[in-house]
Parts: C-alpha cells; structure tokens; sequence
C-alpha cells in the first residue's frame, strides 16, 4: 500500500485560471511531495500521461491540486455532476476517517467542471446537490502540456458530512485517478486497483494519507 503524507499548507493554491500551468513553477507544489498516479491495471490502448497529486492542509481544510500534461484533451461536461468522467478528469477519493467507511469522490474535468459523490460504496452513496460553498474549483488553461485543477475541502463540508474533522497526525485512505474514456481511453490510479475492469469504487484499494502536524513540517 502507498502512503501520501498531506502536509501544512504554506503557498496558496495557484489561481491557475486563463493561466498555462507548469508544476515546477507554483510555489504550493514544490514546498510538498506528490502522489504519482501512475498505475493502469486496465492499459489497452498504451495512453499512460504522466499526472500527480498535490495535497496540504490548513486551518480551514485541505487543499488539492492535481495535474497531468497531456498534448490533447477534452471536456464536454458544463453542469455540475454531469459525465465529466467521461471527460479528461482527475479525480480524488477521500476518506478522511479509519473509522467510517464513507468517502467523498470528487471528480473534476478540465473546465473545471465538478461532479461530487458521498456514500460508503459505489452503490450506497448520493451526489451532492450543489457545489459545496468554499471549494472554489478552479482550472489552468491548456495550451499542450500540463493541465491542472485544484479546489479546496472546507472543514464546513466536513462538519456537515461526518460532524468533525480530522486532526493532526489522523491516519485516513483514499486514491487518486486520471481518466478519460473519449479521445484516449484510459484510466490511472495512484494506489493500484485490484478489479477485473476499471472501477474507481473500491475503498478497499485506498492507499493511506497521513495528516502531518504542523510541528513536523
């Protein structure tokens, strides 16, 4: 199992928008490590573009950015919780606690255009019904390499969801994914994925994410 240790957040997310991206560039991602999503348990067509996870948390919450370079994308989802999955997205599972098995599947396209689940399954879950205040997803302009999104988890979003939030040295799961499933068909996991076909939906795949205390980083 890999492990992705979120540290405190000291830059801020980049504003990324109408803006090329580069990750060497933005302060946010070289003051921390990135997770590499780099496994593709369902490689048919040879696609395999080179993404990453940037996560840091603050008073106020977590903080994530994701990112892939890519020479063609798409995105065709405008509506909050439409098929952006169809799109080229990547996409954050989240279970902030080892003692509840639900998570949080926030999954975004390269316009920025969210689609956000909460359940402990692929069966047994519900999509938010509006994007949650404070997320401000944001998304950087693609001019033939990297793309990138970033968005931030409230603490409010988690009150709401779990009724707490987790503290500093919280042991907690989940994965990441880059995917796409119209001009290139594939699909990329940070922690690999057992599963006869691509299935995002899989907690027991979740890789760990440690909360780093202030006092470490």
């Amino acid at each position: 199992m890999r492990e992705y240790v979120i540290s405190p957040v000291r830059a801020a997310l980049p504003a990324l928008s109408g803006a090329a991206f580069d990750p060497t560039d933005e302060p946010f991602c070289r003051e921390r490590g990135y997770a590499p999503i780099d496994q593709y348990a369902w490689d048919e067509h040879g696609y395999r573009p080179e993404a990453r996870a940037y996560v840091g948390w603050d008073a106020d919450g977590f903080c994530a950015l994701l990112c892939a370079r890519e020479r063609e994308i798409a995105a065709a989802a405008t509506q909050f919780n439409g098929d952006v999955y169809r799109d080229s997205c990547l996409e954050w599972f989240f279970q902030p606690f080892a003692d509840d098995s639900r998570y949080l599947n926030i999954e975004v396209n390269a316009r920025g255009v969210a689609l956000i689940g909460f359940g402990a399954s692929r069966a047994d879950r519900f999509r938010l019904p509006a994007l949650p205040e404070g997320m401000d997803i944001r998304a950087s302009e693609h001019r033939g390499g990297w793309w990138a999104v970033a968005y931030r988890v409230p603490n409010a979003l988690l009150r709401a969801l779990y009724g707490r939030v987790p503290q500093p040295g919280a042991a907690m799961a989940g994965n990441f994914y880059k995917c796409d499933e119209s001009i290139h068909p594939h699909f990329g996991s940070w922690n690999p994925v057992v599963a006869p076909k691509p299935d995002f939906h899989r907690p027991e795949c979740f890789g760990a994410l440690a909360m780093e205390s202030m006092d470490k980083a």
